[in-house]
């Protein structure tokens, strides 16, 4: 039994050598657990201060959003308002705009627009002259007593050709009076002047009306082609008259035009009233 024992303290489990470097790698392992320790402490404190510095950061930032978003806020509510306010002011503009073209339109209800008489013709005396010469044109207006106010020649801005005369305009004194020449220049149709020139007479709008009535100007010659009367009504409207005396009302050149297509192709002329 003893010398078991002395086999047993030199077996190598049991050999000093070993037992020495066991404990040195336990040492080891021990100082390595620490510095790691230590390093990852550290980490953490540095994780934790930029943590810490962006949740700060992103605090801030966020006050800067909030803000925005409140200026934001406070300006499309500023835009909302200034669109109600251009909205009514467009709206008032809108219908000034529409008082003052029928003020305008008012304003020339008496007057009357030549076309087509030569330059010249009226020579000092254009009253004289138009009064002397209207039942010439228009025979069915003698023995009328015709008071004219002022009569002169205009420029047309929209005119290029020069070598056109000007249009001729005159006021009447009673509306009834440019109403019965129009009705009589109609019922003549086509008005020549002593020379042969071909006279025109029309109506005396504002600018806008008169764009807005010259609109209709290629549909009426269509229609007079495919063999309707076609008459303008104020302010800008065109009146239609059918073969059976049915009338129908066009408030625009594109409608006209759609009356137009859905008609048959043949029509018995009749005679148009410009």
């Amino acid at each position: 039994m003893s010398h078991s024992r002395k086999l047993a303290d030199f077996s190598p489990s049991s050999s000093p050598i070993k037992k020495k470097n066991k404990s040195a790698t336990t040492a080891g392992r021990a100082d390595m657990e620490d510095n790691m320790a230590i390093k990852i402490k550290r980490f953490e404190d540095i994780l934790k201060t930029e943590l810490a510095a962006m949740r700060s950061e992103f605090s801030s930032h966020m006050t800067t959003v909030q803000n925005m978003c409140s200026k934001v806020d406070f300006l499309i509510g500023e835009q909302r308002e200034q669109k109600k306010v251009i909205n009514e002011h467009t709206g008032r503009l809108d219908s000034l705009e529409q008082q003052v073209i029928d003020l305008q339109d008012r304003s020339r209800r008496s007057n009357l627009r030549l076309l087509g008489l030569p330059e010249g013709a009226e020579k000092d005396d254009p009253i004289g002259f138009l009064k002397r010469s209207l039942p010439r044109w228009l025979p069915s207006l003698s023995g009328k007593d015709i008071e004219i106010e002022c009569a002169h020649r205009v420029y047309s801005r929209a005119s290029t050709d020069h070598s056109k005369p000007r249009v001729f305009l005159f006021k009447l004194l009673r509306y009834n009076d440019r109403n019965l020449i129009l009705n009589e220049a109609r019922r003549h149709s086509p008005v020549k002047a002593n020379d042969g020139a071909m006279l025109s007479f029309f109506p005396d709008f504002s600018p806008v009306t008169a764009k807005k009535q010259s609109s209709f100007s290629i549909i009426r010659k269509e229609l007079k082609e495919a063999g309707l009367q076609t008459f303008l009504q104020y302010p800008a409207m065109l009146k239609i008259v059918m073969k059976h005396g049915e009338t129908k009302l066009m408030h625009s050149p594109d409608e006209a035009r759609q009356f137009l297509s859905s008609m048959p192709s043949t029509h018995s002329p009749e005679m148009d009233v410009a």
